[in-house]
């Protein structure tokens, strides 16, 4: 009996020193890995230290405080001597040798001094600064802001919120053509010419110059007040492409003239094309106060602007519109 109880005591000291044995071993794994931290916080400390610039946003030279004293981590020789066996209890109280939850608290450890004083102010960012360096570094004028770019038909100059790119001659094709371009463009005062063959090959799409038809029969809404109050119709029709800066959005809608909230009205008149009975072209909004190409007046036709009326009974809901009212259209930026 007594044999058999010594054995199991053996065995119990055995599992013990055993189990001991582990503790101490994972104990000093995490000691490594806490100086391995540390060495990396100095590491990193020396690394701020030459990132410092003296004057500006701070003075960032704090010193990192005391490391801690790895003697306080706790003594392996308090952890129990192995002689000791006895109570696990009494191994060293790991609670005092290290507090493994907060890993020694490395962040008082590497607690931070107080911030150094600030530097003196940087120069100010000036819009004249921003030309400046624009204009240094050989950029266009407009590269800080975006925009968008409209045409205004029947106008040789923009409104007072957008920049004028370049005014010229409403264009398209011949009003009794089958093929050709359905849309109106417009076209510079001064053309640039690429490759070319001198004299009309009648091989391809043919673009002339756009008359104005209001007065033909008879509905004209147009102000004359960039006419001398004299009638439009056969008159040749300017154009002006215009730039938007800041405001990168633009849209025509029909059947208004005032923008939504928050929109820049760019300017306003009434829809026009060319007749029912021509070949179709796309609706532009024509100034509600054109001007004329000088020396325009004589009646060649080409692409041609009639105004554009509201026609009830195939599909359009009226009321809201109004049998054979004009139509009028205004340009919005935003």
């Amino acid at each position: 009996m007594e044999e058999i109880t010594l054995n199991k005591l053996m065995n119990r000291v055995l599992s013990l020193k055993r189990m001991q044995d582990d503790r101490n071993t994972k104990l000093e794994a995490m000691i490594k890995d806490m100086d391995k931290e540390i060495k990396q916080l100095e590491k990193e400390n020396k690394q701020l230290k030459l990132l410092c610039v003296p004057g500006h946003a701070g003075d960032y030279q704090a010193e990192m405080g005391e490391m801690g004293n790895l003697g306080m981590m706790g003594n392996q020789a308090e952890m129990g001597t192995k002689a000791e066996m006895g109570n696990l209890a009494m191994m060293g109280n790991q609670a005092e040798t290290v507090d493994l939850g907060q890993r020694a608290n490395l962040a008082k450890m590497a607690e931070m001094g107080p911030p150094g004083p600030s530097g003196p102010p940087g120069p100010s960012v000036t819009d004249d600064k921003i030309k400046q360096l624009i204009k240094e570094l050989g950029l266009p004028p407009n590269t800080t802001v975006g925009g968008s770019v409209y045409t205004r038909w029947g106008r040789t100059k923009c409104g007072a919120s957008s920049k004028l790119l370049y005014e010229g001659y409403t264009a398209g094709s011949w009003y009794e053509h089958k093929g050709g371009a359905s849309n109106y463009i417009c076209l510079p005062h001064n053309p640039q010419w690429g490759n070319y063959q001198d004299g009309y090959q009648n091989s391809g799409s043919s673009i002339h110059g756009t008359e104005y038809q209001m007065g033909h029969f008879t509905n004209d809404p147009f102000q004359r007040i960039n006419f001398g109050g004299k009638n439009f119709k056969d008159q040749d029709a300017p154009c002006a492409v215009c730039y938007t800066q800041g405001r990168t959005s633009h849209v025509m809608i029909p059947a208004w003239k005032t923008c939504p909230a928050g929109w820049t009205r760019e300017y306003h008149g009434y829809l026009v094309a060319q007749h029912n009975s021509q070949y179709r072209t796309e609706f532009v909004c024509l100034d509600e106060a054109p001007e004329v190409v000088a020396g325009g007046v004589a009646d060649k036709n080409g692409a041609l602007f009639y105004v554009g009326e509201a026609y009830c009974g195939h599909s359009l809901p009226c009321p809201k519109y109004v049998h054979g009212r004009e139509l009028t259209c205004v340009v919005c930026s935003k």
